[in-house]
């Protein structure tokens, strides 16, 4: 046993010495002179009238100067974990004897026999306590009074009040004996966030605002960043108060108010006793009335965190945000988190490509150190990774695994995309290092419009541009994203915007269609907001640090003021006969066995690369099949195929000398 716990349980030796001698003494007054228990009757009543008003309530207590000073501090005043719970609850002498009664019946058996002597019972009650205790208050009983709202002590559900059984709570009782341990109730419901690592400057900054907003209003807001980084601040913050900090979700809570009531109160007498502050996470804005609710009731430091500002709340507190990273911030966590391996890391390269919160980057830079071999490499795979997660659940995550020399394009295209490529991969030098940032400010984001007609390389073209870039491609369907209801497409296409920021990935956004078009005369509500889907999307893309493509087959559709926005706008023409028998060359693998196959009369089907790739393919599968070499006849079956989709029909001249 430690000298801390030697102490709190002397000191719990002596007080509960001193209030079995009071019960000791009631019952022998009581023994020599049969009508004391009037004259106590009237002591009673005078004492509850005196400290009726006077009495400070616990509430005001919580959260103050005192209980942040943790439990061991009451050992200053010589009384231990005692003397903590009395000032920090608000005990007042006749609550703590109480108190301190309840724990004898739990640490010996002497207290049952005290009990019994003056009371008839074996256990405490208040009908004994006003008795035998100095300074009796009826007060104390009140649901509101300390003792009962943060449950120090449990009433036995007996009907009668004074006569009914009461026992400290185990949690409290360990804590006056030195030990420290979260009340199991409140196990699975809050878990406890550890200090975070390396902290850049502005987010140190930020908790100490967030530590004197809460030091002054009890409770703060906190939004923007991501989870985990709300999480370090609020830590920080937290710890600059000499308080742990846990977490509870807003889904966790109980959907019947009575049952947050107790929730809370258990909370508050948690939080004294640890001491901590809690910050609840908002991730549903369905919940955000529970906890607007919960925290209401709350009288110890608590901060909300959630993404987007919650509505506005019916008490004052103040609301501060989460600021992404200056680029020079970043810098300085990635050369401390691959620690002396700085200098040889394209550390500008890193920033310029990803922009990650610090504890991403705390986590790829250890990844990239325990993986060892090329630090760099391994960092930019680090940060891939964990740029990735939010994104594979808001899109179609494509390997990019195909190279310049599958893409048959006219070589203006081809131009125009390694054009791409250079804006996308140089772009740290020329908007920091030569000052374009400075003097353009907006529209620094590479956006472009790859239109042509289905299977003319659009998705591949961008596969190979994002291979080229050492980037993941991820493909956004717009026509899942727009949303009939107002507001909702804003709401989704951030979430994809958001999620892509951290790496920097190359989006394409698949069928443009279904949210371009010819900009409508506005008619009504509907035809405003729809272009203002439009605005928000290209305004987005133009601030986004990566690359955004989108595609169309119905470039005339779309309207002119829309294009000039646009900083690329690369057109696949439908292949003429040579481009189409390169990709019919390409396409069938050197392995596959063949016999008669003439890629020049293959070219005279007027179908895309798309068509050219699936009638390939299918014609080596009714090859195998037959466990035979590639025939042309396999390939005109499956050209017939490929056409009925189109609801066409392989003309003569098409096949002309096929079979």
């Amino acid at each position: 046993m430690d000298d801390g716990r030697e102490a709190d349980a002397a000191v719990m030796s002596t007080a509960v010495a001193d209030v079995l001698a009071r019960l000791d003494a009631h019952a022998r007054a009581a023994t020599d002179n049969t009508a004391d228990g009037g004259a106590a009757g009237r002591s009673w009543r005078r004492s509850r009238h005196t400290a009726a008003g006077s009495r400070p309530r616990a509430a005001a207590h919580i959260g103050d100067g005192t209980a942040r000073e943790g439990g061991r501090n009451g050992a200053a005043h010589g009384e231990g974990s005692l003397a903590t719970v009395v000032a920090c609850f608000g005990l007042t002498p006749f609550e703590r004897d109480l108190l301190v009664l309840c724990a004898a019946m739990e640490l010996g058996p002497a207290a049952a026999a005290r009990c019994a002597a003056v009371g008839g019972r074996e256990f405490p009650t208040f009908s004994l306590a006003l008795a035998a205790l100095a300074e009796p208050h009826w007060s104390a009983l009140t649901p509101d009074a300390p003792l009962r709202r943060y449950r120090l002590v449990e009433v036995a559900d007996d009907g009668v009040l004074t006569t009914a059984r009461l026992r400290i709570d185990e949690r409290v009782l360990h804590f006056l004996l030195g030990v420290s341990q979260i009340e199991p109730r409140l196990q699975g419901l809050v878990s406890r966030t550890a200090p975070p690592g390396r902290m850049p400057e502005s987010q140190v900054l930020l908790a100490g605002e967030l530590a004197g907003a809460v030091d002054a209003d009890g409770m703060a807001a906190l939004t923007g960043g991501d989870l985990l980084t709300r999480r370090e601040v609020m830590v920080t913050a937290a710890r600059a108060a000499g308080l742990a900090t846990f977490t509870l979700s807003a889904a966790d809570l109980p959907a019947e108010p009575a049952d947050r009531v107790a929730l809370a109160r258990l909370w508050e007498r948690e939080a004294v006793l640890l001491p901590a502050a809690l910050l609840v996470e908002v991730s549903e804005t369905a919940k955000a009335a529970a906890a607007e609710a919960f925290v209401a009731m709350l009288g110890v430091p608590v901060v909300l965190s959630s993404q987007d500002p919650l509505p506005a709340p019916t008490a004052h507190r103040a609301q501060l945000f989460v600021e992404p990273l200056e680029q020079a911030e970043q810098r300085e966590l990635w050369r401390a988190a691959l620690e002396g391996h700085g200098g040889d890391v394209d550390v500008a390269g890193l920033v310029a490509q990803f922009s990650l919160p610090a504890h991403v980057i705390r986590a790829a830079g250890a990844v990239a150190r325990e993986a060892g071999g090329d630090v760099c490499a391994g960092a930019w795979r680090a940060g891939l990774a964990h740029a990735r997660i939010a994104l594979d659940e808001l899109g179609r995550r494509v390997e990019p695994q195909g190279g310049w020399d599958d893409l048959v394009v006219p070589e203006r295209q081809r131009g125009i995309l390694r054009e791409i490529v250079a804006h996308v991969r140089q772009r740290a030098t020329v908007y920091q290092d030569w000052g374009f940032e400075d003097v353009l400010r907006r529209g620094l984001g590479v956006t472009a419009l790859f239109a042509g007609s289905s299977g003319t390389g659009k998705t591949l073209a961008a596969e190979v541009v994002a291979g080229e870039l050492g980037l993941d491609l991820f493909v956004i369907d717009l026509s899942q994203v727009v949303s009939k209801y107002i507001g909702e497409t804003e709401k989704n296409l951030r979430r994809v915007f958001d999620a892509a920021e951290r790496g920097g990935a190359v989006l394409l956004f698949d069928e443009a269609d279904a949210l371009f078009g010819k900009r409508s005369e506005v008619k009504d509500s509907h035809d405003r907001y729809a272009n203002l889907e439009v605005s928000y999307l290209l305004m987005r893309m133009e601030s986004y640090r990566g690359l955004a493509i989108l595609t169309t087959n119905q470039k005339k559709a779309l309207d002119q003021a829309f294009l000039r926005r646009l900083r690329f706008v690369v057109d696949f023409p439908f292949p003429d006969l040579a481009e189409r028998a390169e990709i019919w060359r390409r396409v069938i693998p050197s392995r596959v066995p063949v016999d008669g196959v003439a890629v020049e009369r293959l070219a005279q089907l007027t179908v895309a690369g798309g068509s050219i790739r699936n009638i390939a393919l299918s014609a080596a599968f009714l090859a195998a099949d037959e466990g035979t070499e590639l025939r042309m006849r396999h390939l005109l079956a499956a050209a017939h195929t490929e056409y009925v989709k189109f609801e066409r029909s392989v003309t003569p001249t098409e096949v002309a000398g096929w079979v």
